[in-house]
């Protein structure tokens, strides 16, 4: 299952909770210039990360452990905490995907031009997908290829899986494209794909 999401970005509410149908995606805003955040933007991300998985865990963020699996996907130490979660950044924007219920992945790339989207293409991408890039003008490519790349993303990190290793069956996962911000591209898998889940778009406040 694939859709187009025109996402409406609201403030969180104080606890926000998960329903099993529930996928919550936060954006982060991460600032560019004299307004970048001072532990850098990835340490902002990250840090970002840890205080709203603690609203839901109601712990303090200094209270969780993150790991990573071989194929690089966080996930929380304490197997009592179980939440799915998963994190993208890209320039000045960061992305978070939280769920009880799913393997979540979510992927954000920010517009710039890609000297030959084919070449990259013919790797990571399924044949449906190659087609599609294949049967554009050169100067439409670009655009497309940033949102099948997101898409593919997505879709390798919801079952923790690097970006060229085996690829993950797209028909397996749903997937949800959407433009978090006016230069950039971003898409959100989910797994299992039944269902019809309940997506939350919630921006983030710093404290």
């Amino acid at each position: 299952m694939h859709r187009e999401l025109l996402p409406r970005w609201s403030v969180p509410p104080a606890r926000p909770g998960l329903t099993t149908n529930q996928v919550d995606v936060w954006r982060i805003g991460l600032g560019q210039g004299r307004h970048a955040p001072a532990q850098g933007q990835r340490g902002y991300a990250h840090r970002a990360l840890q205080r709203i998985l603690a609203v839901y865990l109601a712990c303090r963020p200094d209270d969780l452990r993150l790991c990573r699996h071989a194929g690089g996907k966080p996930y929380l130490a304490d197997p009592r905490r179980s939440i799915e979660f998963n994190l993208s950044h890209s320039r000045d924007t960061a992305l978070v995907a939280i769920s009880k219920s799913f393997q979540v992945g979510i992927d954000i790339e920010s517009w710039r031009t890609i000297g030959n989207p084919l070449r990259l293409a013919r790797r990571v991408m399924s044949a449906a997908e190659l087609a599609e890039l294949e049967a554009l003008p050169g100067q439409d490519r670009c655009a497309h290829f940033l949102r099948l790349w997101t898409r593919m993303e997505a879709r390798q990190k919801a079952l923790g899986l690097g970006v060229f290793s085996r690829p993950a069956d797209p028909a397996r996962l749903a997937s949800f494209d959407f433009r978090p911000d006016g230069d950039a591209y971003a898409s959100l898998a989910l797994s299992p794909s039944a269902g019809d889940p309940e997506l939350r778009f919630l921006e983030y406040v710093p404290l």
